[in-house]
């Protein structure tokens, strides 16, 4: 007897050593559990918070941006005004200026405390910008200085050289902004829609400022649009559209907060139904011989306003980011205090619970800890047991589930964004209407193809080509009509060309094409076919009518080893095609690189 009960005791002792340790166990796997939950929340909102601030620099560089180009306008203004200056332009301009300055002012500011490399080299792009900003202001007040019949004179384009300048600094300002939107992204990437959605509305801003620029020079001279005018603002135009294409379906592709779709539709309303379509009156009149029925100021006037939408569409898009972030920051600050508070009243729960019954405990702890185990490996699709118990460990194994499931969720919408980050960067490299290269995606194409014809010493042919009167066909047929036109002709170019020519639609109604081991000859043979092909072409307009139309061609050709330079480059293929105008259009005219 004794020894039984001393054998019993042993094994007594035994089990309670072993239960003791497997609840040591067991305890010390939930409190890894708790403090990684808590550091996960923990980490949620350090995230968000530095999101937050990074997306706040940003759009500090971009207000940068929007005051700089928004001093155009005034600028314009002083520099079309009387010899006599009017006070209310000097007024405007220096109120212009001082707003400007304070938004520079407030980015360096916020900036100068950061060790960060990111944000350095934003500091060095907004202090080059406002050098250039300075330099631009002293010409534009050298100019306004200037008398009136010198600044209007036949043939001037004094305004020309500043506003250009000013160009470059929302350019530089722009560079900034992408520094500081890809560190937030990086930081906090739920952000990274709404800083798409506001860089491409700043992005519209700035094209819209560019396009009422276009008009500055002629109107104040009382001139027709000149050459680089009449090329300039279609390409624009096309860019503007392009720019609101991509709005429209960015907010569509993320289910824009009722705000944003509010503010698109004031844009639409506003720049697009009014700005842009004043515009266009003001190119018909600048192209017809250059009366536009109004001066400099009165220009400003009526076109500026109406891009102010582009700028709320912006803010606005901050504003729904700033919300989604303060309410994510929230989430995670709830959540991570009611998991701070379960986790210890789970850890005194199951303390009492392992002292008092090992049999209703232990067992489906150590199932629960399995299944925890394997989602932490990834392994969703595990089947758990669901469980119909009413106390503490049903609520464990319930949330196991839950966390199971969560965990699913947010592996299915890390797909999800991949795929659309896979979307939009198709989106940036390609022309929706042509499903052609645009502009940017055929520069970096033309790098790889120029090193692959070094390497093997070929010769390249650059072919420009641009589609005659194209005007007449939207302004008779309609711009939908024109779609077509462009849409077809840029099928027949892809069947022409080769497959390893670069082909791409580089603005408005110009196509470009970048030929490898191709010399002169072939590459007019190219054209000739193409611009035989296309003038053969009958498109059908809306209403059925038939439409033909016809193209020039510019060709630039040279050794590969010799195109070091290739603005130089496609500056030859550009005049060629110029001379191909001038000669008659419908014709092939080769250029000297």
């Amino acid at each position: 007897m004794p020894g039984l009960l001393s054998g019993a005791g042993e094994y007594c002792l035994r089990l309670t050593r072993l239960f003791l340790l497997t609840t040591c166990v067991l305890l010390t796997l939930v409190s890894v559990m708790l403090v990684r939950s808590v550091m996960q929340e923990w980490n949620t909102v350090s995230a968000a918070l530095r999101g937050l601030r990074a997306m706040e620099l940003t759009a500090l560089a971009m207000t940068i941006a929007e005051k700089a180009s928004f001093e155009r306008g005034p600028s314009i203004a002083a520099m079309g005004d009387t010899d006599a200056p009017t006070p209310a332009l000097q007024e405007r301009l220096a109120k212009a200026r001082t707003v400007s300055d304070a938004a520079f002012d407030a980015a360096l500011k916020a900036l100068e405390h950061s060790a960060r490399d990111e944000h350095r080299a934003a500091i060095a792009q907004i202090e080059k910008a406002r050098s250039e900003l300075a330099q631009a202001r002293q010409k534009v007040s050298r100019i306004a200085a200037l008398p009136h019949a010198e600044r209007t004179a036949p043939g001037t384009r004094f305004t020309r050289e500043p506003i250009d300048q000013m160009f470059g600094v929302v350019d530089i300002a722009l560079e900034a902004v992408t520094i500081l939107s890809a560190d937030a992204e990086r930081v906090y990437p739920e952000l990274t829609q709404p800083l798409v959605g506001a860089r491409l509305a700043a992005e519209l801003r700035e094209y819209a400022g560019r396009l009422g620029s276009q008009f500055t020079s002629p109107i104040g001279a009382r001139q027709p649009l000149g050459i680089q005018e009449r090329r300039d603002i279609p390409r624009i135009i096309g860019r503007i559209e392009e720019l609101r294409h991509l709005i429209e379906v960015q907010a569509r592709a993320n289910a824009a907060d009722a705000r944003v779709a509010a503010a698109i539709g004031e844009m639409k309303s506003r720049y697009f139904g009014i700005g842009l379509p004043f515009i266009n009156s003001l190119t018909v009149a600048g192209e017809a011989g250059g009366d536009y029925g109004m001066n400099l100021p009165e220009f400003v006037a009526r076109y500026v306003p109406e891009m102010a939408s582009i700028v709320t569409l912006r803010e606005t898009m901050f504003e729904t980011a700033r919300t989604g972030a303060a309410a994510s920051i929230a989430k995670a600050r709830h959540n991570l205090h009611i998991n701070a508070a379960i986790g210890v009243l789970v850890l005194m729960i199951e303390i009492s619970v392992f002292l008092l019954i090992r049999w209703r405990v232990l067992m489906p702890l150590l199932a629960s800890t399995k299944a925890v185990v394997a989602i932490a490996a990834g392994k969703l699709d595990a089947p758990l047991r669901v469980t119909t118990r009413t106390d503490e460990i049903g609520d464990m194994q319930r949330a196991v589930n839950e966390l199971r499931h969560t965990s699913a969720e947010k592996q299915r919408l890390e797909r999800e964004r991949e795929q659309l980050i896979e979307k939009l960067q198709l989106h940036s490299s390609t022309d929706f209407l042509t499903n052609l290269l645009n502009r940017r995606a055929f520069t970096e194409r033309v790098a790889q193809q120029l090193a692959i014809a070094r390497r093997s010493n070929w010769p390249v042919s650059l072919i420009m080509f641009d589609l005659d009167h194209f005007k007449r066909v939207n302004d008779r047929y309609g711009h939908a009509s024109g779609d077509i036109v462009l849409a077809g002709v840029a099928e027949i170019a892809s069947r022409e060309f080769r497959a390893a020519d670069t082909l791409a639609r580089h603005g408005g109604e110009e196509f470009i094409a970048l030929l490898v081991n191709c010399g002169e000859a072939d590459a007019r043979a190219f054209a000739e076919r193409l611009r035989e092909s296309i003038a053969a072409a009958k498109f059908a307009a809306e209403d059925g009518t038939e439409i033909t139309i016809t193209a020039s061609f510019g060709i630039a050709s040279a050794p590969s080893s010799a195109v070091n330079d290739f603005n130089a480059f496609s500056n030859a293929a550009d005049q060629a095609l110029y001379r191909a105008k001038n000669q008659g259009r419908n014709c092939v005219v080769s250029g000297v690189a």
